[in-house]
């Protein structure tokens, strides 16, 4: 990793050194030669330029094969490191990158040369860590970049993160509702958990207004999540400005119109006519109620009314363990430490910098790379609690037709 320029005692030192040199006589030659000396010993160290170790190898899979048998893993990385580093266990590694379908050289607006290899490990080493792109310098081989070709994702598989992600699973909804009415939910027609969350973000040198949020006391930017029975979290909605509310989010990525129309038929209908039959949504009170959108009950409730709260309210936090799992693998989206960042109000002591990254992109990419690890995972804590797996993954990245099938626990 690169050195610093200056430690904090040299700054005082030279702070010394400038106080004494005010203290001489500038009209006396000879401390006019001591104050010279002062001040070239005290600006010493700011003078210094910081300096980068570059590693002697670039990223590849080879390499981290070559690694992991170095460690005494011939046939796979069963220790954590590759997981802990990239996201995804070694002997996935190289199925990721042919399922991303990344050109053989990528060149960044920078004029780097990648192998898109190298570009798709980058990334993953860059959204799993927390740490500066200072400290991954011998690591990647690399020196300090912007590197991110998130763009590639948004630009090759539009139907992972536009509408399509969640309409294409319209022949499906059946199975789902089956799957939350076996769980011993009473609502008949549910497919799916919704919720937003807040991704706190440094406080911007401008448009602050527009990014606090009066309810979490914090700068951000606010994103949709919806998640299936099998796991699969479609339609990564965002980003908006973090002072909108809710309701503000659904109404402008248009799920409840985008979901009447599946079933009733419409613009976005998968089928001709629709399904058939109405299905929904459920939501927490915040949300508007709606033919296509429940939400738990407030205010004062019969008894009846509270029973529904109480069986649906364990559900619903599963789209929580939705947002939850994207966050622990890509712990870049949530506790990312810039030094240009001014302190946030604590606990909130990390964040991403909305002027100076790309942030409305990443959170869809997490989305992405988060449902291509739970297919080949073939699970995650949602799927097995509602015993629906998800699909595999070429299913997933052509946008189906999928499968849909009970969980092979054992």
């Amino acid at each position: 990793m690169p050195s610093r320029a200056y430690f904090l005692g040299e700054l005082l030192e030279s702070k010394f050194f400038f106080g004494m040199a005010n203290m001489l006589d500038s009209d006396s030659e000879s401390d006019l030669d001591v104050q010279d000396e002062l001040v070239v010993t005290g600006v010493e160290p700011l003078m210094r330029r910081r300096t980068q170790e570059i590693g002697p190898e670039r990223l590849s899979v080879a390499r981290l094969q070559r690694e992991a048998a170095a460690r005494g893993h011939a046939g796979d990385d069963v220790s954590s490191a590759t997981y802990q580093n990239y996201g995804f266990h070694l002997r996935w590694l190289p199925i990721v990158i042919a399922a991303l379908m990344v050109p053989a050289v990528i060149q960044t607006v920078g004029g780097h040369l990648f192998t898109g290899e190298e570009a798709v490990l980058l990334l993953l080493l860059r959204f799993r860590s927390d740490d500066g792109f200072d400290k991954m310098t011998w690591t990647t081989g690399r020196n300090i970049s912007a590197l991110s070709e998130v763009e590639h994702v948004h630009n090759t598989f539009p139907h992972l993160v536009n509408h399509r992600s969640f309409s294409s699973w319209s022949p499906h909804f059946h199975q789902f509702a089956q799957a939350f009415t076996d769980y011993g939910l009473p609502i008949q027609n549910l497919i799916g958990f919704i919720d937003g969350k807040l991704w706190a973000v440094c406080r911007p040198g401008r448009y602050q207004n527009v990014l606090y949020s009066g309810h979490k006391r914090i700068h951000g930017i606010k994103t949709q999540g919806i998640i299936f029975p099998n796991g699969m979290q479609p339609y990564p909605f965002g980003p908006v400005n973090g002072s909108r509310h809710d309701s503000t989010v659904l109404s402008r990525s248009r799920i409840v119109q985008i979901l009447h129309d599946l079933c009733r038929g419409g613009p976005f209908a998968w089928m001709p006519g629709g399904l058939g039959q109405d299905y929904c949504l459920f939501g927490d009170s915040a949300y508007p109620i709606s033919a296509f959108l429940w939400r738990m009950y407030k205010g004062a409730m019969t008894p009846a009314q509270q029973f529904f709260n109480s069986t649906m309210s364990p559900a619903r936090v599963t789209v929580e363990w939705g947002f939850g799992k994207i966050v622990n693998l890509w712990p870049f989206l949530d506790y990312r430490k810039k030094s240009k960042a001014r302190p946030l109000t604590p606990p909130h002591t990390h964040a991403l910098q909305v002027l100076l990254s790309p942030v409305g992109l990443y959170f869809p990419v997490a989305n992405v790379l988060t449902n291509m690890h739970t297919c080949l995972a073939r699970g995650n804590i949602v799927s097995y609690e509602f015993g629906l797996a998800p699909p595999e993954l070429h299913e997933y990245m052509r946008g189906g037709p999928y499968s849909c099938e009970p969980h092979d626990i054992f």
